[in-house]
Parts: structure tokens; C-alpha cells; sequence
């Protein structure tokens, strides 16, 4: 089968497209034939390679997977549409827990045939083409779970750090759902209107604005209810100082950096709760789907490649020229 492999950390030139053999089938595991598999930051930061964090070569990334079962088990058929939800856990409350695709023992999407675990197979919703049911598994997943632990309520308003990404766009297209008021910030001016169409009441292009005072500026000096941070270290303290008393700052990511120096008097004077969010639950997952059909919600797709282009894939999602989700075309 046609894979993407990586040997070794590094930049994207170490993404090897090639012939490997298929694992052979294992018990309680299911057989997916991938056609698409959306590109994320996750797959850069394991590319890279983390401190801590350990994973074997030859490995394969991809975590947002869409296919279709190779093989029947349970009430799931041969030839099936499935999304692979992409946390493997174990404990109560969890202790263990690990990515597919990620700094996990189970290689990704980034090959023609997978094997996962059973109990990670959900069924496609028919209302999504293969390329946007891929695209909801981690960005939209998280931003869902991001949305609900900000308890935020309808009318509400909302700071969504970059728009253009995967994240960004997702909690702006399920906020605006939702009936909150959103805020974003952008890199760039060519990425305002983009940002607007989504939902967002209030773009705020950080290249040529400060981020502080123009949040400040446009909630009367109130604050925000809830910021959606996913992007590190670098936003952290903006993000405290514009949230009105009592706000909260929801965290997923650290793109930026994991470690922030924040300002310890804004955020005890705030009353500020700083709320940790990881991938939605499987059950989430589920629900988010039905949530986007009620509601008409389809993802933000930005650009499909073909699995032998994925340097160009990755390149792009380094520089940060996308706008949406980018997405691997893996087979047909």
C-alpha cells in the first residue's frame, strides 16, 4: 500500500512517500481503507518531535481519518463509511491516554490501509462528503468541547484567537450557531472578510492593531465572557487581561509555546478561571454531528492535496497561509 512514513524527526522533507506492507489484522481492531485524512498542528508538533515525548519509527501521522471498513464486525458492515474517533484510553478516570496518529504505538491516516481499535469506529453522517467528515475529528472535536467547558450561554460574547485556523474556524462556526457574539483576530488584513463571513461580529487584524485595547474598546471596558486560546504561550496574557470578572479562559494547544509568563495580580483580581481542554469524547463526537446537521453547519475546508504531495501540505500549515481545514487525499 502507498504511505507516507517518517524515519526520523524533522522538517517536512523527512515525510517519505513510498510502498509499505499492510500490518496484519489483530483482535478487537478494525480494517480502514482511508480515502481522506485532514492535516494538524499535532502531526507537525510529532513530525518535529517534543521533549518528553517518544514515539517508534517508522511511524506514520494522521489523526482525522475518513474510509471505509474493510472488513464487518458487530453492527458495522463490510464497505461501511466510518470516521475514526482518534483518542485510545483506558481508566476511570483516565490514565492513560494517546493519539492515533500521535505520539501513540498506532500509525495514522497518512496511509491507504489502517487497523484501529472497534471501539473508535463511528459511523460517517451522510450528510458530509468523505473530506469534510475527516475534518471534524480534532479541530472541530476539540473546539465543540472548548465551547461547552466555556459555559458560555446564548448572547454571551466570545474571544476566538485565529480565525483561519482549523480550531479558530470551527469554534466560530459553532459559536455563532450557538447564538453567542463573537471576536477574532487575524494575521492579516486578507483574512478579515473571510473571518466575518464565518460569524464574527468583530475581526481584529493583529498585524496592525493591538489585540488588548481593541477588545477592551469594543466590550466598553467590560471584558469578555470566555476566550477560546489554542493557540500558547504567546496569547496568555492578552487573553486574562481582556476577560471581565469571572470570565474564563479556555486552553487547548500550545503552538506558541507550553510555558506562559502571566501577570498573577490580573488574573486573582479578575476572578479569571483558566479551564483546560482536551479532545472531545467519543460521545461528543456524535453529537457535534447531529448539532451540524440541525444547524446546517459545514466545515471550512481550505485546500485537498494528494497524499504524495504532503510536504506541500505540511509547508503550507507551517506558514500559515490556509484558511480552514487543509485536507490529504489518500485513496479513492
Amino acid at each position: 500500500m502507498k504511505a507516507v512514513v517518517i524515519r526520523k524527526h524533522g522538517g517536512p522533507e523527512v515525510l517519505s512517500y513510498e510502498e509499505i506492507e499492510e500490518s496484519q489484522p489483530t483482535k478487537d481492531h478494525a480494517i480502514v481503507k482511508v480515502s481522506h485524512c485532514a492535516v494538524n498542528h499535532l502531526d507537525i508538533w510529532v513530525r518535529n518531535g517534543l521533549p518528553g515525548k517518544q514515539v517508534s519509527f517508522p511511524h506514520i501521522l494522521g489523526c482525522d481519518i475518513c474510509g471505509t471498513l474493510v472488513h464487518g464486525f458487530g453492527n458495522f458492515k463490510k464497505g461501511e463509511k466510518v470516521v475514526v474517533y482518534p483518542a485510545v484510553e483506558s481508566g476511570v478516570p483516565r490514565v492513560s491516554f494517546s493519539i492515533i496518529g500521535g505520539f501513540s504505538k498506532y500509525c495514522g491516516g497518512y496511509a491507504e490501509i489502517i487497523q484501529v481499535p472497534q471501539k473508535n469506529i463511528v459511523k460517517k453522517p451522510d450528510w458530509f462528503t468523505d473530506a469534510e467528515a475527516c475534518a471534524l475529528n480534532v479541530s472541530y472535536l476539540t473546539a465543540w468541547n472548548m465551547l461547552e467547558r466555556s459555559k458560555c450561554k446564548k448572547g454571551d460574547t466570545i474571544l476566538v484567537w485565529g480565525a483561519n485556523s482549523g480550531v479558530g474556524s470551527a469554534a466560530i462556526l459553532l459559536a455563532k450557531a450557538k447564538g453567542f457574539k463573537i471576536i477574532t483576530v487575524v494575521s492579516s488584513e486578507s483574512k478579515t472578510g473571510s473571518a466575518k463571513k464565518l460569524g464574527a461580529e468583530f475581526v481584529i487584524d493583529r498585524s496592525k492593531l493591538d489585540v488588548t485595547s481593541q477588545v477592551l474598546k469594543y466590550t466598553n471596558h467590560v471584558g469578555v465572557d470566555a476566550v477560546i486560546d489554542h493557540v500558547g504561550a504567546k496569547t496568555w496574557p492578552v487573553s486574562i487581561e481582556v476577560l471581565k470578572v469571572g470570565g474564563r479562559m479556555v486552553v487547548c494547544g500550545t503552538t506558541t509555546g507550553a510555558d506562559a509568563n502571566i501577570n498573577i495580580r490580573t488574573f486573582y483580581s479578575k476572578e479569571a478561571n483558566i479551564i483546560g481542554a482536551y479532545l472531545g469524547s467519543k460521545s461528543q463526537l456524535i453529537a457535534l454531528h447531529k448539532f451540524m446537521k440541525l444547524k446546517k453547519i459545514k466545515p471550512i475546508i481550505d485546500s485537498v492535496f494528494d497524499l504524495r504531495d504532503t510536504q506541500l501540505a505540511h509547508k503550507k500549515m507551517e506558514n500559515g497561509s490556509q484558511f480552514g481545514k487543509i485536507i490529504l487525499k489518500v485513496s479513492s
